[in-house]
């Protein structure tokens, strides 16, 4: 009998993990070992659920900072979030296929990053299609500004920023300002 007490107080644990911060903030993530992996010196305030289902896989490295009431939610999908990145107030991130965001990354309020969308065939009801899923790779030192949706097969180039309210839909090249949607080339970095 004390066995089965035993496993399942292991199992909970093992599971669900309460961080406290500053003794106010209260954050819960509800997690297994195996698919989420946290680094060092992480800073997550309240409201943030970060979470896999479907053997989806969440990398968080050292020195990431995630603001209130954003979302992190990996189906089926891989996402890492590399050192020294930010993601803003409100932000979603979610993965059925890979998201990937380098180094030094600023994602700013309110941002939509998903790797999926609907099909949208006339014969078929929205609801009942199959998503397009293709990855999506955000590289070092880029800065992604405030209520901005990067689609499914996007890839933004190192050292890009990427004006407020634009679209992301496909490659940016690095260096570049872009804006507008769908996202358009304004100028290069100097």
């Amino acid at each position: 009998m004390m066995d089965v007490f035993t496993r399942r107080i292991r199992s909970f644990f093992k599971k669900s993990f309460v961080f406290y911060i500053n003794r106010i903030n209260r954050i819960k993530i509800k997690l297994l070992e195996e698919n989420i992996s946290l680094g060092k010196n992480i800073k997550i305030a309240k409201n943030v659920n970060i979470k896999t289902t479907d053997g989806g896989k969440i990398i968080i490295k050292n020195n990431v900072s995630i603001e209130e009431n954003c979302c992190i939610y990996a189906q089926y999908g891989t996402i890492i979030i590399d050192c020294n990145s930010f993601i803003g107030f409100g932000s979603q991130i979610v993965a059925k296929k890979s998201i990937k965001i380098g180094k030094n990354a600023l994602i700013s309020a309110y941002s939509i990053i998903r790797d999926a969308n609907h099909g949208i065939k006339k014969s078929v009801c929205i609801n009942s299609q199959s998503h397009t899923i293709k990855e999506i790779t955000i590289k070092d030192d880029v800065w992604i500004g405030a209520h901005t949706v990067v689609t499914a097969g996007s890839e933004i180039d190192q050292g890009v920023v990427v004006g407020a309210n634009a679209v992301v839909t496909k490659y940016i090249e690095p260096y570049t300002v872009v804006g507008g949607i769908p996202a358009k080339f304004i100028k290069k970095r100097v």
